[in-house]
């Protein structure tokens, strides 16, 4: 399959596309250069990018995104930033996708969705958004652009409410306690893995983080839908469990 990834070049994309590359023909978007030759510079606040980008494309992994400091450090100019990127910038791939004829779109989107949810209240997979922060709600109003597209295109759309990942081969990743929700590297990729390859689904939004005695986020869904399974539980390999914020 043709994949364009966008956000090639970012803590994600460089741990999905050695996955991807071994099943699947990609074309790797970002606008920071990447040492590859697959490599093109795409701007997804910039539709005439993204029209170039799509010819022959099969399915988009979307991870582009305008994230930075939360809370206190937040200011206008990033605020600005976010929307742009995570809201218009997925009107314009979602748009581009739907004109270039692709069929499978993989939205990232963000636990931060449903953060609302005081603990210990158990958390649905697809439950309502109750976003908390500027970023969550960029990430849920993407997620509308993408319920839409789904409904009024060919498109598929499966978008994942993902905690954030840990990478196992990192020692210092082990020097502070981790969030009971954070999920291994290798967990990640396989369920961005699996989505792509998913069968049967219109839209669907399934949250995935990892495995651990104080997981309160269902997992169910993405057994279901996806086949997914986390093998990692970091609480077993030396992780510290600390609070979950």
């Amino acid at each position: 399959m043709n994949i364009l990834i966008t956000g090639a070049a970012g803590f994600i994309g460089c741990q999905l596309t050695p996955v991807l590359e071994r099943e699947h023909t990609l074309r790797l978007g970002d606008l920071k250069p990447i040492a590859d030759r697959r490599w093109l510079s795409l701007d997804v606040t910039r539709p005439d990018d993204l029209c170039a980008a799509m010819s022959d494309v099969e399915a988009v992994v979307h991870l582009a995104v305008a994230s930075g400091h939360e809370g206190e450090f937040e200011d206008d100019a990033l605020n600005q930033r976010r929307f742009d990127v995570n809201v218009k910038g997925t009107w314009n791939l979602l748009e581009a996708a739907r004109r270039a004829g692709v069929r499978r779109f993989v939205y990232t989107s963000s636990l931060m969705v449903v953060w609302g949810y005081p603990s210990p209240e158990w958390v649905a997979s697809d439950a309502p958004a109750r976003p908390v922060g500027t970023y969550a709600f960029t990430k849920y109003f993407g997620e509308l652009l993408c319920e839409n597209a789904a409904r009024h295109s060919r498109l598929e759309v499966i978008c994942l409410r993902i905690a954030k990942p840990v990478e196992l081969a990192d020692p210092a990743s082990k020097t502070r306690a981790i969030r009971p929700q954070w999920i291994a590297f290798p967990d990640l990729v396989e369920a961005f893995r699996l989505a792509i390859g998913a069968q049967g689904t219109k839209f669907e939004i399934v949250t995935i983080v990892g495995e651990s005695s104080r997981r309160r986020w269902d997992l169910s869904k993405a057994e279901r839908t996806l086949g997914y399974r986390p093998k990692f539980r970091l609480e077993e390999l030396g992780y510290n469990l600390g609070p979950e914020t």
